[in-house]
Protein backbone atom coordinates (compact mmCIF):
# COMPACT_ATOMS: atom_id res chain seq x y z
CA UNK A 1 0.00 0.00 0.00
CA UNK A 2 2.39 2.51 0.71
CA UNK A 3 5.30 1.78 -1.77
CA UNK A 4 1.56 2.00 -4.42
CA UNK A 5 1.51 5.61 -2.60
CA UNK A 6 4.43 6.64 -3.16
CA UNK A 7 4.73 5.73 -7.04
CA UNK A 8 1.75 7.74 -7.36
CA UNK A 9 2.07 10.63 -5.99
CA UNK A 10 5.99 11.29 -6.90
CA UNK A 11 7.66 9.84 -4.06
CA UNK A 12 5.75 12.05 -1.57
CA UNK A 13 2.06 10.63 -0.61
CA UNK A 14 2.21 13.21 1.84
CA UNK A 15 0.98 12.87 5.90
CA UNK A 16 -2.45 13.31 5.35
CA UNK A 17 -2.19 10.63 2.84
CA UNK A 18 -0.48 7.79 4.76
CA UNK A 19 -2.99 8.36 8.14
CA UNK A 20 -5.98 8.24 5.61
CA UNK A 21 -4.87 5.81 3.92
CA UNK A 22 -3.75 3.78 7.82
CA UNK A 23 -7.29 5.01 9.23
CA UNK A 24 -8.80 2.41 6.11
CA UNK A 25 -6.05 -0.44 7.78
CA UNK A 26 -7.48 -0.10 11.34
CA UNK A 27 -11.34 0.09 10.11
CA UNK A 28 -10.63 -3.22 8.30
CA UNK A 29 -8.85 -4.14 11.53
CA UNK A 30 -12.05 -3.86 13.43
CA UNK A 31 -13.79 -5.83 11.81
CA UNK A 32 -11.32 -9.17 12.16
CA UNK A 33 -10.96 -11.22 15.32
CA UNK A 34 -8.62 -10.53 18.59
CA UNK A 35 -5.30 -11.08 17.08
CA UNK A 36 -5.72 -7.56 15.42
CA UNK A 37 -5.43 -5.78 18.64
CA UNK A 38 -2.02 -5.79 19.50
CA UNK A 39 -2.15 -4.30 15.81
CA UNK A 40 -4.47 -1.52 16.22
CA UNK A 41 -2.85 -0.86 19.66
CA UNK A 42 0.53 -0.26 17.74
CA UNK A 43 -1.48 1.96 15.15
CA UNK A 44 -3.15 4.03 17.71
CA UNK A 45 0.17 4.81 20.07
CA UNK A 46 1.70 5.60 16.33
CA UNK A 47 -1.23 8.12 16.17
CA UNK A 48 -0.69 9.37 19.66
CA UNK A 49 2.91 10.42 18.46
CA UNK A 50 1.41 12.66 15.97
CA UNK A 51 -0.91 14.39 18.22
CA UNK A 52 1.95 14.90 20.68
CA UNK A 53 4.83 16.31 17.96
CA UNK A 54 3.09 17.20 14.76
CA UNK A 55 2.52 21.40 14.55
CA UNK A 56 0.09 20.17 12.19
CA UNK A 57 -1.80 17.53 14.94
CA UNK A 58 -5.37 18.32 13.97
CA UNK A 59 -5.56 18.42 10.61
CA UNK A 60 -3.60 14.97 10.45
CA UNK A 61 -4.95 13.39 13.32
CA UNK A 62 -8.88 14.57 13.47
CA UNK A 63 -9.55 15.44 9.72
CA UNK A 64 -7.00 13.18 7.77
CA UNK A 65 -7.69 9.83 10.50
CA UNK A 66 -10.41 9.86 12.80
CA UNK A 67 -12.52 11.64 9.53
CA UNK A 68 -12.58 7.74 8.01
CA UNK A 69 -13.87 6.07 10.90
CA UNK A 70 -17.73 5.96 11.42
CA UNK A 71 -19.50 6.46 14.30
CA UNK A 72 -19.28 2.85 15.23
CA UNK A 73 -16.14 2.58 14.39
CA UNK A 74 -14.94 5.92 16.72
CA UNK A 75 -16.95 4.19 19.58
CA UNK A 76 -14.83 0.58 18.82
CA UNK A 77 -11.37 2.54 19.16
CA UNK A 78 -12.33 4.71 21.86
CA UNK A 79 -10.25 2.35 24.46
CA UNK A 80 -7.15 3.05 22.50
CA UNK A 81 -6.99 6.99 22.53
CA UNK A 82 -4.20 8.26 24.09
CA UNK A 83 -4.87 11.80 26.20
CA UNK A 84 -3.25 14.21 23.57
CA UNK A 85 -5.13 12.29 20.61
CA UNK A 86 -8.70 11.74 23.03
CA UNK A 87 -7.83 16.37 23.92
CA UNK A 88 -7.57 17.10 20.05
CA UNK A 89 -10.92 15.61 19.37
CA UNK A 90 -12.52 16.40 22.05
CA UNK A 91 -11.30 20.57 21.15
CA UNK A 92 -13.00 19.71 17.53
CA UNK A 93 -16.15 18.70 19.03
CA UNK A 94 -16.89 21.60 21.14
CA UNK A 95 -16.65 23.51 17.42
CA UNK A 96 -18.25 21.26 15.21
CA UNK A 97 -20.34 18.19 15.44
CA UNK A 98 -17.79 15.47 15.15
CA UNK A 99 -19.09 12.16 16.68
Amino acid sequence: MYLEMVRTSDDDPGAPGLLAEMADYVTQLLRTDEAAVFFLGRSFAGVEQVALHSEDAEDLVVWSFFDAFSPDDFRRVEQWLGPRTRALLDEVERDVSFR
